[in-house]
């Protein structure tokens, strides 16, 4: 019965102890897989975000230009104010700036299409996080500056049917919506400058807190990889022991055997 004791706790035993190896090596393999997709995430999240920002330096850039020119084009509308509007150098002056701030105008339209595809792309961004997050938070800063660039590009988007409309006029209400006209342009120039610093700067924020939370994240689950190595090893102790105590029976029993001689 001893024996039999003893081979029941040596195999229980080695079984507990596989089981355990098992665990060990199933426990690291989840942690790898999920550090892995993590990172993936979180690279997926920053080549999002990087791309929206090096789209938003080139806006900047673009649009630099074209603030110049609708100064100019503000400076030169206020001068002819101060002319009578029914001379007709002044009519020809009027002519000639509405023909120059058309291609200004189509540059600021091209502007508005390219920065829906930016205002998209900081979107998806902001969806990668809230994947990486674990849940849907509050509306963050990207989709925020999302929609402040999504607001300066439909301002600026301006109908050429109204320019149409300030040529056709007379030369008293033309010039007087030529200054308009300039002002809701510069105006909503000045609103995109400001919104891309935002945007620019949320995207350094997120690109920041990306980083910062992959390496939490992986951080934790090794630790709680280790944190179940240790647990594991314990009880793995705990089968080892039972093991030798088993094979102790085992060796008592035949160690005893032959002192039973028969009279």
């Amino acid at each position: 019965m001893r024996k039999l004791l003893g081979i029941g706790a040596v195999i229980m035993g080695t079984v507990g102890v596989l089981v355990c190896v098992a665990v060990i090596g199933l426990g690291w393999r989840a942690a790898v897989q999920t550090a892995d997709q993590v990172t993936r995430t979180a690279a997926r999240a920053d080549e999002g975000l990087t791309e929206a920002d090096a789209r938003l330096s080139r806006v900047e850039q673009r649009l630099v230009a074209i603030r110049a020119n609708l100064d100019r084009a503000g400076e030169e509308a206020e001068r002819l104010t101060s002319e009578n509007p029914e001379l007709p150098r002044v009519r020809s002056a009027i002519e000639q700036l509405i023909d120059r701030l058309i291609p200004t105008i189509d540059q600021v339209a091209a502007l508005a299409d390219s920065l829906r595809t930016v205002a998209a792309g900081l979107r998806a961004a902001a969806d990668i996080v809230d994947q990486l997050r674990g849940s849907a938070q509050a509306p963050g800063r990207a989709r925020i500056a999302a929609d402040t660039i999504d607001q300066a590009a439909a301002t600026l988007n301006i109908p050429r049917e109204k320019i149409e409309e300030v040529k056709s006029a007379q030369a008293v209400r033309a010039t007087r919506e030529l200054i308009t006209l300039v002002r809701e342009a510069v105006a909503g120039s000045e609103r995109l400058a400001q919104g891309l610093a935002e945007s620019r700067q949320a995207i350094a924020a997120g690109r920041e807190w990306t980083a910062e939370t992959r390496d939490q994240v992986v951080l934790w689950v090794y630790l709680a990889a280790a944190g179940n190595t240790v647990v594991v090893l314990w009880i793995a102790l705990g089968q080892l022991c039972l093991v030798g105590w088993g094979r102790r029976r085992i060796a008592n029993r035949g160690a005893r055997s032959p002192d039973k001689q028969p009279n």
